[in-house]
């Protein structure tokens, strides 16, 4: 079984769309976005078609993971405080995105509820969005799945093998849960995939990084990026 994972694509459809076509997901077993598809970069409104239409291309073969910024759009009621903090993670250049061609991004809210899901899980790797403090992964409070920075600032998770976005690294890194051990994960090698820890694959697209793409395929991974 082949999966491609993406990394957190914050409103960056042409470097979407160019990982697609350098990890060659459309030929997949499996893709799975990790979520955070909007805010930041400047193409929200191309990123939201060419995700539906990943979605109604590839069927079964297609998961989307809900993000803490699909959380913001998707939450019947914010806070001052989540409101403020929306702001300050780019929801002004969605809104512009979809506003520029002559749509609201909040009418993407029915496709999102309907398709985003909080966590995937197979036979060797599991993935959320941000974090989890326990296995199984549906013990989780969905807090802790969508928001939570613990679970790589800390390094303390020894369970399942997870892969996770949501915090902006430099690279993709791979933490063994023991409060030290860290390793960076340059792209085009292959590597043993471990059985436990957390592989972080957010590295900054949308803030001046790139997107990053992780392959899985019989026990082992290798990582491609591109720039924003």
């Amino acid at each position: 079984m082949r999966t491609v994972i993406i990394g957190d694509v914050h409103g960056c459809d042409k470097a979407l769309c160019a990982l697609l076509e350098k990890t060659k997901a459309l030929e997949a077993d499996r893709l799975i976005l990790l979520g955070d598809l909007f805010d930041r970069g400047p193409e929200s409104w191309e990123v939201f078609r060419t995700v539906r239409a990943l979605a109604a291309r590839l069927g079964d073969r297609f998961t989307l993971l809900k993000g803490n910024h699909e959380d913001y759009l998707l939450a019947p009621k914010l806070s001052l405080f989540q409101r403020m903090i929306w702001d300050r993670v780019g929801r002004g250049t969605t809104d512009k995105s979809f506003k520029a061609h002559g749509e609201k991004m909040e009418d993407t809210a029915a496709w999102l509820r309907e398709n985003c899901k909080l966590f995937y899980r197979d036979e060797e790797i599991q993935c959320v969005h941000a974090g989890l403090l326990m296995d199984p992964i549906e013990v989780n409070d969905t807090d802790t799945l969508l928001h939570d920075h613990d679970i790589v600032l800390r390094n303390v998770y020894k369970g399942r093998l997870t892969i996770v976005g949501h915090i902006a690294l430099k690279e993709p890194t791979y933490f063994a849960g023991d409060g030290e051990t860290k390793e960076t994960l340059p792209c085009g090698e292959w590597h043993v995939l471990p059985e436990t820890g957390i592989i972080c694959i957010d590295t900054g697209c949308g803030k001046g990084g790139a997107l990053t793409g992780m392959i899985v395929q019989d026990g082992r991974y290798r990582m491609e990026n591109v720039n924003e």
